[in-house]
């Protein structure tokens, strides 16, 4: 396991960042203070891992999709996989197209399965995965720069 990710509360006190090379993520959990605690412990626990994870399947991960290929190893490996082998007949794809969404997916996924939250959001440079418990709900928008 490397020891370079960043693990750290952003100055509002209520975002947690996590970053590690080419990942940067931004987390936000609501619900019982000690529920977004278990919920943040979960995720940074998990992101640590993720990196060298990816790493150890770059080569399967940068090749085109196809059915019948060497199967992916990693949970997140795996995902990615999924996501792109729909579109491998019309297009060139590789699973690295889905990478930001299958890692915030996955970090999101720890942290609803370590903690009861009410909402929940993983972004990774735009792709966000969200949680939302029954009856609550989230306003997202787009803003230009």
């Amino acid at each position: 396991m490397r020891d370079r990710a960043q693990i750290a509360l952003l100055p509002d006190g209520r975002r947690l960042h996590l970053h590690d090379g080419p990942i940067d993520l931004i987390v936000e959990a609501f619900g019982a203070a000690s529920e977004v605690n278990a919920a943040y412990r979960a995720a940074a626990e998990r992101f640590v891992t993720v990196l060298d994870e990816l790493c150890g399947e770059l080569s399967l991960l940068r090749q085109p999709a196809r059915v019948g290929g060497p199967p992916a190893v990693g949970v997140i490996a795996k995902r990615m996989m999924a996501a792109v082998l729909p579109h491998r007949e019309r297009n060139f794809i590789t699973p690295m197209a889905a990478v930001a969404g299958a890692v915030a997916e996955e970090i999101l996924g720890c942290m609803t399965s370590a903690a009861t939250l009410s909402r929940a959001y993983v972004n990774n440079g735009g792709d966000i995965a969200l949680h939302l418990a029954p009856g609550e709900r989230f306003v997202v928008g787009m803003v230009e720069r």
